[in-house]
């Protein structure tokens, strides 16, 4: 799973706590907005996160996109590693056990800090994929607190390969009775901050010469450097 994922949900928790306590008995419609390729480019070339959602099979997803500009090759050790969110990205995130750990699949235990409500802790498999110029992640629960949670990350070169486009979804099922419109509200005001935070980290290592953390899994080894064919 995207490291910023556990960041997101942990968040998310907390605010669904506040909704449930504070929202209205009736849900708030949730209504499409639907942008054409153009504005939505030019969102991201200013600097914006653009959050929607897609529907995948019967499933509901909230998607993130974000352009960071720096190749691919810089963004993806940051991106996939869960060390770097626990110390630079999630202050949140108490604890992160590898379980399994391969080029290709990786198998967390990861604990939250989710105050006002008890620590959320939960096992998490990612698969990593290369794609042409890119990479993929396809993440799903496979055990602990949290009911189900499943997405996928997509990353792409953009502008000739000078900058990254990443693309996230993401379904989260808490696991308590909750509407589902309250809990992708939760999802949608989390993940620009997440993002963002994301962007921000890629840029002091890379713009600033900042040093990546030592403590790292195998799937965050730089692009360039992967003989294996995926």
């Amino acid at each position: 799973m995207p490291p910023f994922v556990r960041n997101v949900s942990s968040k998310v928790l907390c605010l669904l706590f506040c909704l449930l306590v504070l929202a209205p008995d009736s849900a708030i419609a949730e209504a499409p907005v639907v942008e054409t390729p153009d504005a939505v480019q030019k969102k991201l070339d200013n600097g914006e996160v653009v959050v929607d959602m897609e529907n995948i099979g019967k499933t509901r997803f909230v998607t993130g996109r974000v352009l960071i500009d720096q190749p691919p090759d810089k963004v993806w050790p940051i991106m996939v590693n869960p060390f770097e969110f626990q110390q630079k990205i999630s202050p949140r995130m108490k604890t992160c056990e590898v379980v399994v750990d391969k080029l290709q699949k990786s198998i967390l235990k990861v604990t939250m800090d989710t105050f006002p409500i008890p620590d959320v802790t939960y096992l998490v498999e990612s698969d990593y994929t290369r794609t042409d110029g890119g990479a993929r992640i396809d993440f799903h629960r496979i055990g602990g607190t949290l009911k189900d949670f499943k997405g996928h990350w997509v990353m792409n070169p953009a502008h000739n390969g000078k900058k990254t486009e990443l693309v996230y979804s993401m379904y989260l099922d808490p696991g308590f009775y909750v509407p589902q419109w309250i809990v992708r509200f939760g999802v949608k005001q989390e993940l620009p901050r997440t993002l963002i935070a994301l962007r921000k980290r890629v840029e002091e290592v890379v713009a600033n010469n900042s040093a990546l953390e030592k403590k790292t899994i195998l799937a965050a080894t730089p692009l360039h450097k992967h003989h294996v064919a995926f």
